[in-house]
């Protein structure tokens, strides 16, 4: 548990990050800096003293992480229920499957890691009405929850998360060479790693990936051409794609490799 101890504005508005990986609590940290109405008054890697920090520190609104072993984030709600007021929760996750939880249970808002400017400039403005509906008097009910909005595309710099096994590392989005769809999973490709197997769709990956960047050349697979280093063809049927710090190639039909060479 760590609680700042710095003078606070009277109009700001105090938050906590809660968040097991200090690098994603940093990064959230960085992009809150952007906006002086928010100020955070601590951190929390875990549930417990996430509740500490709450009883000492009275936020107005937590950015709570789900996953957090042995601790899930949702396990904090019912800690924070003899509040008055009971803080305001964000959840940000790297994991879309828990946005229509999030909604159950009123959270303000949900965003997917890494958080993008846009979408978390959405959230403060979010915030902001609440905290001034609430200072009038307006009282929290289910219908001031606002409807859960879809995530802006990440730019190249953003971070993704990427979970092997029991390692969690961080990809800048422009350094992920191809995505493949494997049914209700995505099979990731990344420079500095070995292929990464996703429960997402294909379909919401093509949403999320920098604009720009990667062509569809078939239904089951985006390409980055960018992190292209080399192709080599096999026979008339076959070609393989090798990638920029990536062992693994690709091995591409036909009609893949001819709309790859359309898409430069």
């Amino acid at each position: 548990m760590n609680a700042a101890g710095a003078t606070i504005s009277p109009r700001a508005i105090r938050a906590i990050l809660v968040d097991d990986e200090s690098l994603l609590r940093q990064h959230l940290r960085e992009r809150l800096e952007r906006h002086p109405e928010i100020v955070i008054v601590g951190e929390a890697d875990n549930v417990q003293s996430a509740a500490e920090l709450v009883a000492v520190t009275r936020p107005e609104i937590i950015f709570l992480d789900v996953q957090m072993p042995p601790d899930n984030g949702f396990d904090l709600l019912p800690l924070l229920e003899g509040m008055d007021p009971v803080p305001a929760v964000v959840f940000v996750t790297a994991f879309d499957r828990y946005a229509q939880r999030a909604f159950d249970v009123h959270a303000l808002d949900y965003l997917t890691k890494p958080v993008h400017p846009e979408r978390l400039a959405q959230t403060v403005e979010r915030l902001k009405r609440a905290v001034s509906q609430r200072g009038a008097g307006v009282a929290a009910s289910p219908t001031l929850v606002p409807h859960l909005v879809p995530e802006t595309p990440l730019e190249a710099a953003d971070l993704v998360p990427l979970q092997e096994g029991g390692n969690l590392r961080f990809v800048e989005a422009g350094r992920i060479a191809a995505a493949q769809s494997q049914g209700d999973y995505t099979r990731i490709l990344a420079a500095g790693g070995k292929p990464v197997l996703i429960k997402s769709t294909l379909s919401h990956w093509e949403a999320r990936l920098p604009v720009g960047l990667f062509s569809r050349i078939s239904r089951r697979l985006l390409i980055n051409c960018q992190q292209i280093q080399q192709v080599s063809r096999l026979d008339r049927e076959k070609t393989q794609v090798f990638f920029i710090d990536i062992a693994e190639p690709l091995t591409l039909s036909r009609i893949e490799f001819r709309r790859l060479r359309g898409s430069f």
